[in-house]
Parts: C-alpha cells; sequence; structure tokens
C-alpha cells in the first residue's frame, strides 16, 4: 500500500477499526482488571483516556496552526468516520449529532466475553474521556459534553445519534 494513495474512505474505515480496537482493548481493561487490582484501577482507565486524549489534541492544534472553537467544531463535524451533522456552529458554541459510531460493533465481541449489550454504558464514558482531553489539549479554555453528558446516547439504543457540544469553558 506504500506506492498508492488512501482513499478518504479507506482512511475512514482504517481510522473506525482502529477506534474500535482501542474500544476493545480498555472493554477488556474495564472488565478484568478491577478484579485484580480493584476498582480504582478504572480511574487510572479514565486518566489515560483523557491524557492520550490531551496530547492528540494539542499535537493537532499545533499541526493546524489554530486552536478556536469554529476550527475544532468543524474537525469534529468533519470527521466521516462519525457521520457528523453540525447542528450549529459559532464562535461561541458548536452543537454536533454524530449518526454512526465503530463502538457499538463491539457487541458480538462482548457477548463473547459474557458481557451484555447494555455494557456499552459503562464504556462509552470511559472511551469519550478521550475526547476531552482532546478538546482540552487544543485549547484550555474550551470544554466539551459529551453523549453521556448531554443525555443523548441514542447510538448506544440503535437510535439516531449521539450529541457533542464544544463550548467555551464556564469561568
Amino acid at each position: 500500500m506504500s506506492d498508492r494513495e488512501l482513499t478518504w474512505n479507506l482512511c475512514n474505515e482504517l481510522v473506525a477499526g482502529e477506534i474500535a480496537t482501542r474500544c476493545l482493548i480498555v472493554s477488556y481493561l474495564i472488565h478484568r482488571l478491577p478484579g485484580k487490582y480493584g476498582d480504582e484501577i478504572l480511574e487510572d482507565l479514565k486518566k489515560v483516556n483523557y491524557d492520550a486524549g490531551y496530547v492528540a489534541g494539542k499535537n493537532a492544534a499545533k499541526a493546524i496552526g489554530k486552536n478556536d472553537l469554529v476550527t475544532l467544531g468543524e474537525l469534529f463535524g468533519g470527521t466521516k468516520v462519525f457521520s457528523p451533522e453540525i447542528v450549529e456552529i459559532t464562535e461561541d458554541r458548536a452543537v454536533i449529532h454524530w449518526r454512526r459510531c465503530p463502538v457499538p460493533t463491539l457487541v458480538p465481541a462482548f457477548k463473547d466475553e459474557g458481557l451484555s449489550e447494555d455494557y456499552l454504558k459503562t464504556v462509552c464514558p470511559i472511551m469519550e474521556l478521550f475526547d476531552n482531553g482532546f478538546v482540552e489539549g487544543w485549547n484550555p479554555e474550551l470544554e466539551i459534553q459529551t453523549p453521556p453528558d448531554v443525555g443523548e446516547t441514542g447510538l448506544q439504543k440503535n437510535g439516531k445519534f449521539c450529541t457533542v457540544i464544544i463550548s467555551k469553558r464556564r469561568k
């Protein structure tokens, strides 16, 4: 593949696969480690996801050359792997509906691990800390409300979308 260009569709498929793989690894850790190390290990997993997002957001802002809310909203709203719809975007706030997510595709793997479909309610809030870290790494004056914060987690329940809101940090 090194002598060819990646198509946009293939790139999206690869990104979706990487997100699903990261989620599967984290899911297994969430399920298996507390029995061995206690529930406090979950706090470490949350921190690791946040920290990885923070580094990614900081690097993305540096690579793009700006770190304003509109650019970040367009970035989140342009991530084709989530089939996004930008509902609102201003200098103060961006509201995005994600209409697809690779994480619910893992339900069969969860069942193989002996977990229920409801396990998404455990996994998603931990995985979404990556997004919190990304936004704060992008610009510490911004914050994000991920689907569990907003209460619109439709993709977990075979619904139409999950909602993400990015805004200026309240002082």
